[in-house]
């Protein structure tokens, strides 16, 4: 699954990587909102089996992009696996999907070199809807969040109304 470029112990030392995780020969999957619940309630599961701490996370209509670090003796690389096989199995079983590869085989990481720098990557990753001319505005994006930081005081919003949908409990 992952060509590993870096010491294989960092992915178990509770460091924290962007990563992104790109859907089959990048087709628009995440724009069917089912698919993005399905993943984000895989995300949460993965997330407390492993003890990861899923800082950002935010579905674009081809890919996820996600910050995380596994807590100290747990591997980011079978979080990453687990995430994965779990999504891909539910995936193949939706009606509007059955039988269809969710995830290409790779994916891509970087790791955060300092504590610093969680923040300004989750903003980054927060603003890839803006960038990409998909929302106005970070907050309004339905499909991104945090597991850690509470949502509504990032965004600014406290009225669900101003959120898009919603069933993505943040």
């Amino acid at each position: 699954m992952k060509r590993i470029r870096i010491d294989p112990e960092a992915y178990e030392e509770g460091a924290c990587f962007s990563l992104t995780l790109t859907t089959t020969g990048r087709r628009r999957f995440f724009v069917d909102e089912a698919a993005v619940i399905l993943c984000l309630e895989a995300l949460k599961e993965s997330a407390a089996s492993y003890l990861a701490l899923v800082y950002a996370y935010c579905f674009m209509p081809d890919h996820l992009h996600l910050l995380v670090s596994a807590r100290p003796g747990f591997s980011l690389v079978a979080f990453v696996r687990h995430f994965k096989q779990l999504t891909a199995y539910r995936f193949r079983r939706l009606a509007s999907h059955r039988g269809e590869e969710l995830w290409q085989r790779r994916f891509y990481d970087h790791a955060l070199r300092s504590e610093e720098q969680i923040e300004s990557v989750a903003t980054y990753i927060w603003e890839n809807p803006v960038r990409a001319g998909l929302a106005e505005d970070f907050a309004r994006y339905p499909f991104s969040g945090s597991f850690v930081w509470d949502w509504d005081e990032l965004s600014g919003s406290k009225d669900p109304d101003l959120r898009g949908f919603s069933v993505l409990v943040r």
